[in-house]
């Protein structure tokens, strides 16, 4: 009886050791599958390290720019401007909007239809190399003055002849600049050009003027001319303006 009872004790040693150690085995299998899923977390972290470092050596030995390709061409779109670019830009913008506020200037050139209202020329303020700029409008054909000030004033117009039946054999052409005064409310002749020429088929006759006055703000500037319908169409030929000089 004490022998059996010695031999169920051993196998029961038996059994508990052999469990102890499937447990020790098991234990270590997942510390290991623990320690392989470590190694693969750190393998893929330094991955991303490197080619992070990768792409930020390439960058800045290119200056910031990128590599030349199609990819890199549609990536560079005017929204990806250098933002020092678009400042000076604007700076300029402002610099030359400052610069036509100090310089006010127009000139304006013979319109391509109708060229009166009433007894003066109508222009043109928006075709070719015409401008009104620094306060200057052009009104109902009045060039309207932006702000007191010495402005140096200028007129050509120039009268061709054609087919047409000249009304004398001799025509009398004059020009003259028109200023009403904001202050005075009355029209005063600045500026006249006048030339006798002999009416002929073929004749080209181009009358200048050109002075310096003292103006005020909202002064109107406005032309009268004689024989307005042998006055050339091109502005090269007939442009009238004003602009202010430094003080």
């Amino acid at each position: 009886m004490e022998s059996n009872s010695c031999c169920r004790c051993c196998e029961g040693g038996v059994e508990a050791g052999l469990q102890g150690h499937d447990t020790f085995i098991q234990f270590l299998r997942r510390k290991e599958k623990r320690l392989q899923r470590m190694a693969q977390f750190i393998a893929v972290a330094a991955i991303l390290l490197v080619s992070g470092a990768l792409a930020l050596v390439i960058t800045v030995g290119l200056g910031g720019r990128c590599p030349q390709s199609p990819d890199c061409q549609v990536k560079m779109q005017p929204d990806t401007i250098p933002s020092d670019i678009s400042v000076n830009s604007k700076q300029t913008s402002k610099s030359q909007d400052q610069e036509d506020l100090k310089y006010p200037s127009a000139m304006l050139t013979a319109p391509r239809g109708n060229n009166t209202n009433g007894e003066y020329l109508q222009w043109d303020n928006n075709t070719g190399h015409a401008h009104c700029s620094g306060g200057f409008r052009c009104d109902q054909g009045d060039l309207v003055v932006p702000r007191k000030g010495l402005y140096r004033v200028f007129l050509q117009i120039t009268y061709e002849f054609g087919d047409e039946t000249c009304e004398e054999s001799q025509l009398k052409l004059n020009s003259k600049v028109i200023l009403y005064a904001s202050n005075y409310r009355r029209e005063v002749p600045i500026l006249s050009a006048i030339d006798t020429v002999q009416c002929k088929h073929g004749l080209s006759k181009s009358l200048y003027t050109s002075g310096l006055f003292s103006l005020g703000t909202n002064d109107r500037l406005r032309v009268r001319s004689s024989y307005r319908k042998y006055i050339a169409k091109n502005e090269y030929q007939v442009f009238f303006g004003a602009e202010l000089l430094p003080q």
